[in-house]
């Protein structure tokens, strides 16, 4: 990904990170033929179909995903970390195909060159198709997440949908501006059967394999937090189970503090100073008084 020249100006930019915004357009869309193949090679398997056609590709809302970026991990709080964790991150396409009331998904990824860093040369390394009649892509899903959410005013914030963020493996929306990165919203119902927020009875019923049509906005400090502290809750699901399930609900104080402290000094060392200096000045100043 190219970097970003200043905070303001990326968030000038579009909501999403779609190809036609993105110097890979040509090289996706010189995919066409192969993605044609890939697709009905593999999920279209109607033997009485015609297939998919280059005319159902849509390029223009080819997604870019990130891989395997360390945003919990490496517990990242804030806008220039999770910025400068992106741009070193490598990323896939994720080109949606629609035809005979079904999605597929084509992945376009990139192979290693000889530095062991990902190349210039892409190719798609499979398609995947949706059982569900009129399955909505990611970005037609998050539209729907936004609307049951209210409170995330969708002008405010740039989108980034970012997979095998560990612990949960499955794509992700992470919604930032330019002063901080604020909520963290499930991809698709596999990502929404990671996580929970005990606090709010709605969501307690959270099930991976139980079609929702819409998910929360989770605050993402709080779900930094959970990952940190390793808090779990186990919840019934409808398989006759339970599945474990991070709970974004009971945020560990000693972890609010902390990342609290690394979010000053990360994004306003010059303030956390004069805060420091304050403290100092005012206990000098009764001292002196005493």
């Amino acid at each position: 990904p190219k970097p970003s020249s200043t905070a303001s100006d990326v968030y000038k930019r579009q909501t999403f990170e779609t190809l036609p915004d993105s110097g890979d357009y040509e090289k996706i869309v010189a995919l066409a033929d192969e993605i044609v193949s890939s697709t009905n090679g593999g999920p279209v398997y109607d033997p009485f179909s015609e297939g998919v056609t280059v005319d159902d590709i849509d390029f223009d809302n080819a997604l870019k995903e990130y891989i395997d970026t360390p945003l919990f991990t490496s517990e990242l709080l804030s806008v220039s970390e999770v910025e400068t964790a992106l741009e070193e991150s490598d990323y896939i396409w994720i080109v949606p195909i629609k035809a005979y009331g079904h999605l597929y998904e084509a992945c376009a990824v990139r192979a290693d060159g000889e530095d062991g860093k990902p190349g210039d040369a892409w190719h798609i390394s499979g398609t995947r198709g949706y059982e569900n009649d009129n399955t909505p892509t990611y970005i037609e899903q998050l539209k729907t997440s936004l609307a049951a959410n209210p409170d995330v005013a969708w002008e405010d914030y740039q989108f980034h949908l970012v997979g095998g963020a560990d612990p949960i493996r499955f794509p992700i929306w992470i919604a930032m501006n330019e002063k901080s990165v604020e909520y963290l919203i499930p991809g698709r119902e596999d990502a929404a059967g990671c996580l929970t927020d005990s606090s709010r009875a709605e969501n307690n019923t959270n099930d991976m394999f139980v079609k929702q049509t819409a998910f929360p906005a989770y605050s993402y400090p709080s779900v930094v937090a959970a990952v940190a502290d390793s808090t779990y809750i186990e919840l019934e699901n409808s398989l006759g189970g339970t599945s474990s399930v991070l709970d974004v609900a009971a945020q560990p104080g000693k972890y609010q503090h902390k990342m609290m402290y690394r979010m000053l000094m990360t994004e306003g060392g010059v303030l956390a100073a004069i805060i420091v200096l304050g403290v100092v000045v005012r206990r000098k100043s009764k001292r002196e008084d005493a």
